[in-house]
């Protein structure tokens, strides 16, 4: 006999609640999982491009909640063309309640990549829900389940968690997850409802992706795959609105041809003459990087990881190395297994679509450095769908196909878990981390470097007798063998020299003059001249003036200098002079040729006041600082600016 109406209702209400309290428990336990996996490695420091971003943009270190102080911080960053001023802003309201506390920046980046975790199980239940309408609640909310683990707790995660610039990686993640998910399900709408859960998707969550990192920018090309392949799936045919949005992504990839192949592009393609690879290289090289992240993926291994990938051999040729060409053809394998599986298994296709279209922009043409693990926080997605759609046929099916599908699915997130913990322990002491890094990745330079830089900082490396004085010099010297563009190892070793109170190797001096001169001047070879003049001006390298100027007219001489680096350099050589060695003609020469070069840089122009100020040209000082008076400055910079005019005040009084 069949149980009265109000009983079944009674039920399905009780297995409901049931569910919800299972799943709430559930995000719990992950939770504190992922909590706990992590919280070794939130105890590490800054490092890397943390500098950059972060510790040396002054609009970041927000000193009150003005629209003018949290305006400085949007406009202060560098990174990209856009300058990712969603990402800074976040860095300057971290800074604002704590400080420089790299602990609460990390732990800001956690509270992140927890609520991507939730919005990956949420789109991962949308997903597989449409791909399999008539699976059981429980199937899919395990499947989903299973998904947002491996997100969550996989290894290759850990950057954008602990490396704290990376957050420009995540936020852009949360806002582009959240955007499609809200898009998703505004299209299981109709008429007017859809359209205002519509909107906010593409006029709110979009910007805000591509203002914290320019790959946000791909979120239509993952919402025009999810219309082309999982919802036209689901539905038998394609609809208007999916018509129009390929229509209009049609002619929108018609117009990006056209201008990157216009003069207009030059500014795009000129990275490459700071880069020691060609376009062509780069494209061959990605096949291989590509398969070397899905192999990080699949099987992670602690020792392949790392921070710095610059040990990876370049391609030169379709089979230089051999695996150049294979790798070429294993993309386009899979590519067609996407294309194969788009009817027969939606969900695969769509899931390997997810993880190329991740990839778009930094691994193909642009000209970036070849591989970054962090460049997988998206893309990691796809596999894990994948993954999470296997184990819901397996729960499906009876016997021993989900005894292995449960099994290998719980493998997995044990280890995955394992080799996460061995990661954050080793990024929770900086020691640590730079010492195992230039174990595991020996040819890499920049690993070597680091390495080197953390013993340098250590007391006893004032020592030239001691052994870490004798182990970070050969840091240094490996890390200069290794790249024969590298420059910052060879500036290291002259102050470590000047450290223990010798005189450096002229050798030295003429090598890394020798190299700012005539080896390509990458974006991060700047920091060699700003560390040059800042340790300068602190007085901790020992340097004599001559061999200062010859550094700086060795890097002005760099055929690959932009007129904009040039500007800055002249600007720095100008502090050099004037903070230094006291000499304001010199400075006036050097701040001169930077603002001809970059007439409109209101900083240096607020520089130029300075050194009338105190050449005692009053009058020619006073007229300028009120011509700069509405200018954007950063905090400290308003600070001089209305010091000096309060100078004048008081003098006229």
């Amino acid at each position: 006999m069949k149980a009265p109406w109000h009983c079944q209702g009674a039920f399905s209400l009780a297995n409901a609640m049931q569910t919800r309290s299972l799943n709430a428990l559930a995000a719990l336990l992950l939770t504190a999982m992922t909590v706990v996996l992590y919280w070794s490695g939130l105890h590490g420091g800054f490092f890397f491009d943390d500098g950059p971003s972060i510790l040396q943009a002054p609009g970041v270190q927000l000193g009150n909640l003005s629209l003018e102080s949290l305006r400085q911080a949007w406009f202060s960053g560098g990174a990209g063309p856009l300058g990712r001023p969603v990402a800074q802003l976040s860095f300057a309201l971290n800074y604002f309640f704590s400080g420089f506390d790299p602990f609460a920046f990390k732990a800001t980046n956690l509270a992140i990549h927890l609520t991507n975790g939730l919005l990956v199980f949420s789109l991962a239940k949308l997903l597989l829900k449409a791909a399999q309408p008539l699976a059981k609640q429980r199937d899919l909310l395990m499947s989903s389940g299973a998904v947002a683990a491996l997100w969550l707790l996989h290894p290759i995660q850990l950057l954008p968690v602990l490396h704290v610039v990376q957050r420009m990686t995540s936020l852009s993640a949360l806002f582009l997850l959240a955007a499609l998910w809200l898009h998703i399900r505004a299209r299981e709408r109709t008429g007017l409802a859809s359209i205002l859960i519509l909107l906010p998707s593409w006029i709110v969550l979009w910007p805000l992706s591509f203002l914290s990192k320019e790959t946000g920018l791909l979120f239509p090309v993952f919402v025009l795959a999810w219309e082309l392949i999982l919802r036209r799936s689901a539905q038998g045919h394609l609809d208007r609105f999916a018509r129009i949005l390929a229509t209009l992504a049609g002619v929108c990839v018609a117009a990006v041809m056209v201008y990157v192949l216009s003069p207009r592009a030059q500014w795009l393609w000129a990275g490459f003459e700071t880069r020691p690879f060609s376009l062509a290289q780069r494209l061959l090289t990605e096949g291989r990087v590509l398969w070397f992240y899905l192999g990080l993926m699949v099987l992670p291994r602690l020792e392949v990881f790392g921070l710095y990938h610059d040990d990876m051999a370049m391609s030169t040729g379709w089979l230089t190395p051999w695996t150049t060409l294979p790798a070429l053809l294993g993309l386009l394998a899979l590519l067609g297994v996407a294309w194969w599986s788009r009817k027969r298994a939606p969900v695969v296709s769509f899931g390997l679509a997810w993880f190329f279209i991740g990839h778009l922009l930094e691994s193909t043409v642009l000209p970036l450095e070849l591989a970054h693990e962090h460049r997988n926080y998206l893309p990691l997605f796809g596999l894990a769908l994948t993954g999470g759609w296997g184990l819901l046929q397996a729960l499906q099916s009876k016997g021993e196909r989900k005894t292995i599908g449960v099994s290998l699915t719980l493998a997995a997130l044990a280890y995955f878990a394992f080799v996460t913990t061995l990661r954050s322990n080793q990024f929770g002491d900086d020691g640590l981390r730079t010492q195992i890094e230039a174990q595991h990745h020996r040819a890499s330079p920049r690993a070597q470097y680091e390495a080197g830089q953390f013993l340098a900082g250590l007391s006893d490396a004032a020592s030239a007798n001691s052994p870490t004085y004798t182990f970070a010099l050969r840091h240094y010297e490996i890390a200069g063998a290794l790249d024969p563009a590298f420059k910052m190892g060879w500036l290291a070793m002259i102050h470590l020299s000047c450290q223990t109170g010798q005189s450096p190797d002229a050798a030295w001096i003429t090598e890394l003059t020798h190299r700012l001169q005539s080896t390509p001047f990458a974006p991060g070879d700047r920091t060699v001249l700003y560390s040059l003049k800042e340790m300068s001006i602190a007085g901790t390298i020992c340097l004599k003036r001559p061999d200062i100027d010859r550094l700086f007219a060795a890097a002005l001489a760099n055929p690959t200098v932009s007129s904009g680096v040039a500007a800055m350099l002249h600007s720095w050589h100008a502090d050099y002079f004037w903070l230094s060695q006291k000499d304001m003609p010199a400075a006036r020469t050097a701040l001169a040729q930077s603002l001809k070069l970059n007439p409109a840089n209101q900083s240096n122009r607020l520089k130029w006041a300075q050194l009338l100020y105190l050449d005692g040209e009053r009058e020619p000082a006073r007229q300028l600082l009120l011509a700069l008076k509405d200018q954007n400055f950063s905090s400290e910079e308003r600070k001089t600016l209305n010091e000096l005019l309060a100078a004048f005040t008081m003098a006229n009084h």
